[in-house]
């Protein structure tokens, strides 16, 4: 809240340069404290695990669409387990998604309630809403399962039509009202369902719109521009006026209030180096096969979750954890704030 509170009164500049001078601070104690973790076997990592690499979507601005020869993998619910034996209890947080869309997995609600028996302290994931079954809904309520955002990114199917490629905007919102209603029934808040909103010139103006009419079916709101990076760079969509975007930001605040939990501009922060960064602990990304990489590195860590303890595969990979905390390594150099 505090986070957000000053990112709202500052201006941007300011709140980063103040981030910055946080993290200088703050930035060895965390990785202190994260480390103690560890040594007592605690939990200490954040996980995201595709067990699926599909998608149904085409968001014209996803990085996936350049992935040539790409092959589809799945990973089964006896690996799975195996994985979450291994990984899990040394987590604090795992999502169910990565890079891919979750529900693709048939099985995505036996996924869950493995997820779940692991006692895991924040369990979620991102999904566009469109595949979500009777049978997962139900999995995501009875499990408690902390939060499933959802990318939606038009208020009107021909704009969610030249977004993503496909005509599903009725169809993830009649699934969004399955899930209140489930959730109303039972008298549980979980899971928190947030809006993904990706802002651009082309759709900015329909996020107001969309709060408007479908502001029973969320929780909270997030609005990030379009990102600036070479993965993305060539789509039909542009990038708004600092002015312009902040001005549909003051629109969403006052539709939303504290319901719009984070904007980010996302101007272009790339190869400016933060001193040290815990980024790697909370990005660590596994695929059906087992494997993992820090996710923004090009680092693959040496092991495979589906036969080896993460304590074991950490120790085998120390040296590599110690150049990314240090930031000696080709790992992503944004300034970010997290």
């Amino acid at each position: 809240m505090v986070k957000q509170f000053l990112r709202n009164i500052l201006h941007p500049d300011t709140y980063h340069a103040l981030s910055r001078m946080k993290n200088g601070v703050v930035s060895g104690y965390v990785n202190h404290q994260l480390m103690t973790r560890r040594k007592k076997g605690g939990r200490f990592i954040s996980v995201r695990i595709d067990t699926v690499t599909a998608c149904n979507h085409r968001c014209q601005y996803c990085y996936t669409l350049d992935l040539t020869g790409h092959r589809t993998q799945l990973m089964s619910l006896d690996d799975f387990k195996k994985a979450a034996e291994n990984v899990f209890p040394y987590a604090h947080t795992v999502a169910l998604s990565c890079s891919w869309e979750p529900t693709m997995n048939k099985n995505l609600a036996d996924f869950i309630r493995v997820a779940a028996s692991h006692g895991v302290p924040f369990l979620h994931f991102v999904s566009n809403g469109s595949h979500l079954t009777d049978d997962t809904i139900s999995a995501m309520v009875e499990c408690g399962l902390d939060r499933m955002a959802v990318s939606i990114d038009a208020a009107t199917p021909e704009m969610y039509q030249k977004i993503r490629e496909v005509d599903d905007l009725e169809k993830v919102l009649g699934n969004l009202r399955k899930l209140k209603d489930l959730k109303d029934a039972h008298g549980v808040t979980k899971p928190t369902v947030n809006i993904n909103w990706t802002a651009f010139e082309e759709n900015a103006d329909q996020a107001p719109k969309f709060a408007r009419e479908h502001g029973d079916l969320f929780d909270t709101f997030w609005f990030w521009h379009l990102l600036p990076r070479m993965r993305n760079s060539v789509n039909p969509f542009h990038r708004m006026s600092r002015d312009r975007y902040y001005a549909v930001v003051s629109e969403l605040k006052e539709i939303l209030g504290d319901r719009l939990t984070s904007t980010e501009f996302n101007e272009d922060r790339s190869n400016k180096p933060l001193g040290t960064c815990n980024r790697s602990l909370d990005n660590l990304r596994i695929d059906p096969d087992g494997s993992i990489e820090v996710t923004c590195s090009r680092h693959s860590l040496e092991g495979n979750v589906l036969t080896d303890d993460f304590a074991d595969i950490y120790v085998r990979n120390e040296d590599l954890f110690e150049m990314l905390y240090r930031k000696q390594t080709d790992f992503c150099q944004n300034e970010c704030d997290r």
